[in-house]
């Protein structure tokens, strides 16, 4: 039986509490264990692509926008109960990536078992990976001794994170047939 399953998410809960925000019945899904099939394309965004995420989101945030869905991810759900990442790869990596160096600077290393699994398996992935990272790393330093420039700047990110942890949002397609996906 082919089941089809509409959803959204904010990046918070898919990255760092492994669930879908709701379905359409408005439940979550827990215990999502997302993976990127061998199948897949190796991780090709540049520092450029990801800042250019970056920045797009700053805008949305200073825009005063509730809600900023960034994109479509698409998983199929096999026998075996993980979630592989059909469509959204690039954007599911460079997120994780992100909230990484955002609770780096509180000097809090977040559980995001996504990125726990083999994500550098060929040389375009073993590039742009510690790339992409080292870009937020270097865009959320701040230079100076300046105290409250630099409380401002923490208050700044925290706020930047709990953006993205919660406003940012994908819509999510599931579904059991890997022809579907």
């Amino acid at each position: 039986m082919n089941n089809l399953t509409l959803a959204i998410t904010s990046i918070g809960d898919l990255l760092l509490n492994n669930r879908i925000s709701r379905n359409a019945a408005g439940r979550s899904i827990d215990n999502i264990e997302l993976t990127i099939p061998v199948y897949q394309r190796p991780y090709k965004w540049s520092a450029r692509n990801a800042i250019q995420l970056l920045d797009d989101i700053i805008e949305a945030r200073n825009d005063n926008k509730e809600v900023y869905r960034v994109g479509t991810l698409i998983l199929h759900h096999d026998e075996s109960g993980v979630y592989n990442i059909v469509d959204g790869q690039q954007r599911t990596i460079t997120f994780a990536l992100l909230l990484y160096a955002l609770f780096e600077l509180e000097q809090d290393i977040p559980n995001i078992k996504f990125l726990e699994q083999e994500l550098m398996a060929n040389q375009y992935s073993r590039r742009n990976i510690p790339t992409n990272l080292n870009a937020f790393r270097r865009r959320f330093l701040i230079s100076g001794k300046d105290t409250s420039k630099n409380l401002e700047h923490k208050r700044n990110m925290q706020n930047l994170r709990k953006y993205i942890e919660e406003k940012c949002e994908l819509i999510v397609v599931i579904t059991d047939d890997i022809s579907e996906a």
